[in-house]
């Protein structure tokens, strides 16, 4: 199931508990996130607490927490402090079509959605493996441009080793920026080799290396 798939099931539930075996919370905000994370990624119930405790107690292996300042994006999770929920926090998801989506919240003990996140969330959690969303539209073999200036890698991720321009290949030096480390310019086309989701960013593979495609909300290939 992938998030818009995820959005329609939700909507057509109205009200839904923790997966099983737990089968618990019907109507509470954390148990549509516990629903989100076993239908979309497959991961088995597991109990982190209320809502607020999310913003330290959750799955690690299945998200990057951020910053509240983080450009938002679909499939993000919100986390509220105690100052929702009577105490408890608040806990809700940016769905596919970038629409707050949440339970017990835009509707008491149900689902609902509205245009914007409440405000006062105190982090945000961005699945790592992006691919399950269902969203990705960078298709091996297709050509893109690049809408902003960027760097070209070794590998997939900002800890990976910049490139030399002299490294680049001779079309890829025609469309790089005077300089030694390796920038390729805003407009340029590049065809897609690989793909691959590094915390949550979209890196893709060119012929001169690894450049970032969608970093921290930010889009840098259409």
């Amino acid at each position: 199931m992938n998030l818009q798939e995820f959005g329609s099931w939700g909507l057509k539930q109205g009200s839904v508990a923790n997966p099983a075996p737990n089968n618990k919370y019907k109507g509470q905000c954390v148990s549509l996130i516990q629903q989100y994370l076993y239908k979309v990624f497959g991961k088995s119930f597991k109990a982190y607490g209320n809502a607020k405790d999310w913003a330290n107690n959750y799955p690690k292996s299945y998200f990057t927490k951020l910053s509240k300042s983080t450009k938002l994006q679909p499939g993000d999770v919100l986390v509220y402090g105690s100052n929702y929920g009577g105490g408890y926090g608040h806990i809700g998801l940016i769905d596919c079509n970038k629409k707050w989506y949440d339970q017990n919240g835009v509707k008491k003990k149900a689902i609902g959605y509205k245009d914007k996140p409440f405000s006062g969330y105190v982090c945000v959690l961005r699945p790592k493996n992006q691919d399950k969303l269902g969203l990705n539209e960078y298709k091996v073999g297709s050509t893109y441009t690049l809408t902003t200036n960027v760097k070209v890698r070794a590998g997939a991720g900002i800890d990976k080793k910049r490139k030399k321009t002299n490294e680049l290949t001779v079309d890829g030096k025609k469309h790089a920026l005077d300089q030694e480390n390796a920038t390729l310019k805003e407009g340029t086309k590049v065809t897609v080799q690989e793909v691959k989701t590094v915390d949550g960013d979209t890196w893709v593979r060119i012929p001169s290396g690894w450049i970032a495609a969608k970093y921290n909300g930010d889009v840098y290939l259409k």
